[in-house]
């Protein structure tokens, strides 16, 4: 299509993204997941759709399609903020999307590659974690584990329903394993659930649990650090922040946050959150859904301004449909190319 009688030309297409196994996390089991592929131009933006966030590849279309692009057609260019500013409220995966290709485009025309542009450098020294779907039971889980002992960093999808098979994995990762260990319930304990669990999973050296309450009620967080009374283990908060006042009003409670482009609104609105994070002294997480290495690449460019990466996603995918960031045994390597460095396979 034609955006508003200017000439250039956008699109959004269903991606579908099939995975090598089931992935198993407490809002349930996934073969396959249908993300939107937005194009601008000639730059891709990707918006992940997980089936929680109850938005479509229909909701993309129609709020992209919204859009006035004629801005980009102004021969005298353009403030990518500013114009980034003004894009109207809208699915936050959808305005990911836009954002990604206008930040692809913006650093392409200019010749360097979008980390560049922020001052930043090639280099990442934090290094990723790999999660880990929930396994069905022990056997599954030892042999999993033996095929993920290389890894430096696991991160253990918890919220089995099960309280003890939850500690089960835990335990049962840390005789095998001797990297380091994360936990992630993604919403899935009750406020006593998890004053009864985290201080046993303390005992297992653990670099943080994420979201191990429901995200939905903010005040809850500050109850269960009340109730917890000690730092038995740094908290990091994912679905409960989406926007700067989630970030401020978690404060004090939780001691960091997992930011997605897809669930924050792009790189633009990210960018403004880990300033407002390290503002309060929180740590930062840069986080992914299921995604290819199109939206995996736009966030490693902010990955050396993060303490903790959870860029993985290509890993689960059967057939990729963008290269660019390089994943090896958590340590990823930028593209050196102009824009997001990310190419279309096939």
């Amino acid at each position: 299509m034609v955006a508003n009688g200017h000439t250039i030309p956008v699109s959004v297409e269903p991606l579908v993204l099939g995975l090598i196994q089931p992935f198993r996390i407490a809002h349930g089991t996934s073969a396959e997941r249908c993300n939107a592929l937005v194009k601008i131009g000639d730059f891709y933006g990707e918006a992940a759709l997980p089936p929680y966030y109850h938005s479509t590849v229909d909701d993309v279309r129609e709020y992209v399609e919204s859009l006035d692009f004629s801005f980009l057609s102004d021969p005298d260019g353009y403030s990518i903020d500013r114009q980034l500013e003004k894009l109207p409220p809208g699915p936050p995966a959808a305005i990911g999307a836009v954002d990604m290709a206008l930040h692809d485009m913006w650093a392409s025309e200019l010749g360097v590659p979008l980390y560049r542009l922020f001052g930043l450098e090639r280099r990442i020294s934090a290094v990723s974690s790999f999660a880990q779907s929930i396994p069905v039971d022990e056997t599954e889980w030892l042999e999993t584990l033996a095929a993920v002992n290389d890894f430096p960093f696991l991160k253990l999808k918890l919220g089995s329903g099960d309280l003890h098979f939850d500690e089960e994995i835990v335990r049962m990762a840390r005789q095998n394993f001797s990297g380091r260990l994360a936990v992630d319930a993604n919403a899935a304990w009750t406020i006593p659930d998890a004053v009864e669990i985290i201080p046993r999973l303390a005992a297992f050296n653990l670099e943080f649990v994420e979201q191990p309450i429901s995200y939905d009620d903010i005040d809850d967080w500050h109850l269960l650090r009340r109730l917890l009374k000690s730092h038995n283990v740094p908290l990091i908060a994912d679905e409960s922040v989406r926007t700067a006042d989630d970030v401020i009003a978690l404060a004090g409670a939780a001691d960091g946050v997992n930011l997605k482009l897809a669930k924050c609104g792009g790189v633009r609105r990210v960018r403004t959150l880990i300033t407002i994070a390290r503002a309060l002294d929180m740590s930062v997480m840069l986080g992914c859904m299921i995604e290819s290495s199109l939206a995996l690449t736009a966030a490693a460019h902010l990955a050396p301004l993060a303490d903790f990466l959870d860029l993985d996603a290509m890993l689960y995918l059967s057939d990729d449909p963008f290269s660019g960031v390089v994943f090896d045994r958590g340590r990823l390597t930028l593209p050196d190319s102009p824009g997001l460095g990310a190419i279309k396979v096939g």
